[in-house]
């Protein structure tokens, strides 16, 4: 009869486990502008400042641990910065970042960081008011970051951070000057989590089910709606419209290498100095990795053009994207598009995976 009657009895929830906990942070930046071209020249010497508010959740379970041997802490930044230069102004940034933290000890851990989003630029170029800031043109800017640090638990709720970032912002080409601004900072930070920050230690799991995925193949299309005016050709830039096709082999939990095609119209509607039209018509091809987070990649590529509208722009170029995969064959994202120290433009794009 006792054993009958455990039948309809429940297991009692372990309280102690915890899949995930809230995490709030503030920080304080510090740093020194990078003059990356002689363009920007007129802002050397700044040292840009500023704070920031992070609202996160850290993933401490065993399954998040089992993707990357880490524990990924990811959320909101609010960001300000003072640009320590007139030309410059200040900027408010809105981002998303992935943090993986890497437990040393029962104290210390390691942070990598990804961050993106948009920032508000207060002082653009602009020929009457400020026709000396070759760096930005727009409000309104993508922005990115990339950072390392070490974080030191004071108390059972409290842990103090020290971090290097780089950070980097501009139009992606939408309209000219558009230089960039690219800065350098050391920041300390204070996180507060809610329930323990003590990270808890896990065997790395020998797991390995991406070893026999097969190779992705993709198609897609990229847009970039018409853009504005561009001082290098003198004229305006209509819209581009491409096409692309990609190879993506996964090799460990998170990562994967990439190879791949594009070619796409960019009509120019200028005429260089000999008066001739150039080529609408570009192509090229690239490869590179990418970083998987379940529906969510960011990659990071190096091409070749083998047909270029402008013999002075380079041959390698640079492609970054971050895309969201909604259903097992359709990805949309954005990619942004370089050549050295200058952004071509960013596109909008639809992917099928076949």
């Amino acid at each position: 009869m006792l054993f009958l009657f455990s039948l309809p009895c429940f297991a009692q929830l372990d309280t102690n486990v915890i899949s995930n906990e809230k995490v709030v942070a503030l920080k304080l930046h510090y740093g020194t502008i990078y003059i990356h071209t002689q363009s920007v020249k007129n802002v050397a010497g700044a040292r840009p400042y500023g704070v920031e508010l992070e609202l996160a959740k850290l993933d401490i379970d065993t399954a998040a641990y089992n993707k990357c041997n880490c524990y990924p802490r990811y959320g909101i930044a609010l960001s300000y910065v003072d640009f320590d230069k007139a030309i410059l102004g200040h900027g408010e940034m809105i981002s998303y970042f992935l943090e993986p933290a890497y437990r040393i000890s029962n104290k210390f851990k390691f942070n990598l960081r990804g961050a993106a989003g948009l920032i508000y630029a207060s002082n653009p170029f602009n020929k009457i008011k400020n026709p000396v800031n070759k760096s930005y043109t727009t409000h309104i800017n993508p922005y990115l970051q990339f950072g390392v640090g070490l974080s030191y638990n004071v108390t059972s709720h409290l842990s103090m951070a020290i971090i290097g970032s780089f950070q980097h912002f501009s139009n992606g080409g939408f309209k000219q000057p558009n230089r960039g601004v690219n800065w350098i900072t050391g920041s300390v930070g204070f996180l507060y989590y809610s329930q323990n920050n003590n990270l808890p230690k896990y065997k790395s799991s020998s797991y390995k089910n991406w070893h026999n995925k097969k190779t992705d193949f993709d198609a897609g299309f990229m847009y970039v709606p018409k853009q504005g005016y561009n001082s290098k050709i003198m004229g305006q830039r209509k819209f581009l419209a491409g096409a692309f096709g990609q190879a993506t082999k996964q090799y460990g939990r998170i990562s994967a290498l990439t190879g791949g095609v594009e070619i796409y119209y960019d009509k120019i509607e200028a005429a260089t100095i000999n008066t001739n039209k150039r080529s609408a018509l570009q192509a090229g091809i690239h490869a590179g990795h990418t970083f998987l987070f379940n529906r969510v990649s960011f990659s990071q590529q190096i091409g070749v053009q083998i047909i270029k509208e402008n013999s002075d722009a380079g041959n390698f170029y640079f492609r970054y994207g971050l895309s969201y995969r909604f259903t097992r064959h359709l990805i949309a994202g954005i990619n942004l598009k370089t050549h050295y120290d200058n952004a071509d433009f960013s596109d909008l794009r639809i992917i099928y995976r076949l």
